[in-house]
């Protein structure tokens, strides 16, 4: 998926499926790149595609498909999970 393709939406959901707090997101993802709680908040406020630096949308997206969660484009944006990890969904 291409990181520029990242919608409100399909955050809210992916986080949702995980059963991540937005402060649990955006810890995860600032250990690849500084994202914070309120960038999180912001951004899952949107119904549609998300205005944001590619570094930022970048860390969020490859913290979401670590975790287990694919992010869907085809037509029909969304998200699915694709597998459970319990360590990865605590908190």
């Amino acid at each position: 998926m291409g990181v520029q393709e990242l919608r409100g939406e399909q955050l809210r959901a992916a986080r949702a499926l995980l059963r991540w707090s937005q402060k649990k997101l955006a810890d995860e993802a600032s250990k690849i790149s500084p994202v914070s709680s309120d960038t999180i908040k912001r951004w899952e406020a949107i119904d549609g595609v998300v205005n944001a630096t590619t570094t930022a949308v970048s860390a969020v997206v490859r913290t979401i498909e670590k975790a287990g969660v694919e992010l869907l484009n085809d037509g029909q944006p969304g998200a699915r999970l694709v597998r459970t990890n319990p360590s990865a969904t605590e908190g």
